[in-house]
C-alpha cells in the first residue's frame, strides 16, 4: 500500500512575499528612469525643433528682403538666443543663423546652426 503525502502548505512565504516585492519595486524604478528620459528627450527636441522652425524663418525673412536691406543681427525669445551674420559674394548674399538653446541641467547643448546662400 502506497500513501501519497499531500503538503498542508498553501500560499507565500513572508520571504518569498518580500523578494517579489523587490522584484517589482526594482522594475518599477527602472520604469519611471526611463519615463524620466524619455519625457526630458521630448522637451530638448520641441526646443531643437522650434529653434530650427526660427532658424528656417529667419532665412525666410532674408530671402524675402533686397539685397541692401540685409543686415546682420540678433534675436531673443523664450530662452533661445538667435545671431546671424551676413556675407556677401558676386550676386550672393551668405547667411549664417546660429541658435543657442537654454542650457539642460547645466550642460550648454551646441548651437543649431543654419547656413544658406541666398540669391540677389
Amino acid at each position: 500500500m502506497h500513501h501519497s503525502s499531500i503538503s498542508s502548505r498553501t500560499g507565500f512565504t513572508l520571504a518569498e512575499c518580500l523578494i517579489a516585492v523587490t522584484i517589482f519595486a526594482a522594475g518599477l524604478v527602472g520604469l519611471c528612469g526611463t519615463a524620466l528620459w524619455v519625457q526630458r528627450s521630448t522637451i530638448a527636441s520641441a526646443g531643437r525643433a522650434g529653434a530650427a522652425l526660427a532658424g528656417s524663418a529667419r532665412l525666410e525673412a532674408l530671402r524675402g528682403a533686397s539685397c541692401a536691406a540685409r543686415t546682420a543681427g540678433t534675436a531673443s525669445w523664450n530662452g533661445i538666443v538667435e545671431r546671424w551674420s551676413i556675407a556677401a559674394a558676386p550676386d550672393l548674399t551668405l547667411v549664417r543663423d546660429s541658435l543657442s538653446l537654454p542650457p539642460e541641467r547645466g550642460a550648454a547643448a551646441p548651437p543649431l546652426v543654419l547656413e544658406a546662400a541666398l540669391p540677389c
